[in-house]
């Protein structure tokens, strides 16, 4: 029978929501190739990597919000789990700001393509697509070394975020008994 899950904690959306914002941000670069190559069609397939590279933005701040709320519910078992939640946590904020910047560097060429003259638009386009492929590929880089700081941390530190209610009261006991043995 088909059940559909309970709607996980705030702290539970990180997988969720963290994955859409990877896979849409590290796939917008197709439109904005595939513009380069198909001439007729060009504007269209750039305001698709625009509207790619904005929704993906608009999730890094979804991802950044419950990776925090994430971090203050899994346990710190050591100063190593420490220090690589930490440096995990740096990298996805600093991708998040990237992206910002790449989102205003395209909507800002963007814009000043349509409002040129026609006989500066080659030159426009030409600028802006370097200045958003580069900072583009800043982007990218630091998101997918977010990503694999935060694959370490679940597939090698064994953190997970929780997904439902009795995972939450689960770590409230691990908590108490930590506690209890601290005593």
């Amino acid at each position: 029978m088909f059940n559909i899950p309970a709607i996980p904690p705030f702290e539970g959306l990180h997988p969720f929501i963290v994955h859409f914002a990877v896979g849409i941000l590290l796939i917008a670069w197709v439109p904005m190739v595939i513009g380069l190559l198909d001439s007729k069609r060009r504007i269209s397939w750039f305001r698709s990597g625009l509207m790619l590279i904005l929704l993906g933005t608009m999730f890094t701040f979804g991802a950044v919000l419950t990776g925090e709320a994430t971090e203050e519910v899994v346990p710190h078992s050591s100063q190593l789990v420490e220090d690589a939640i930490h440096e995990h946590e740096e990298l996805a904020e600093l991708s998040r700001n990237l992206f910002v910047g790449v989102s205003v560097i395209y909507l800002t060429s963007m814009v000043m393509f349509f409002k040129a003259p026609q006989k500066k638009r080659k030159m426009i386009g030409i600028v802006g697509s370097v200045f958003v492929g580069l900072s583009y590929i800043l982007g990218a880089l630091a998101l997918a070394n977010a990503g694999h700081l935060g694959g370490l941390l679940v597939h090698e530190h064994g953190l997970h975020a929780p997904v439902t209610a009795s995972d939450m009261s689960q770590k409230s006991n691990d908590d108490t008994m930590t506690n209890e043995v601290d005593d």
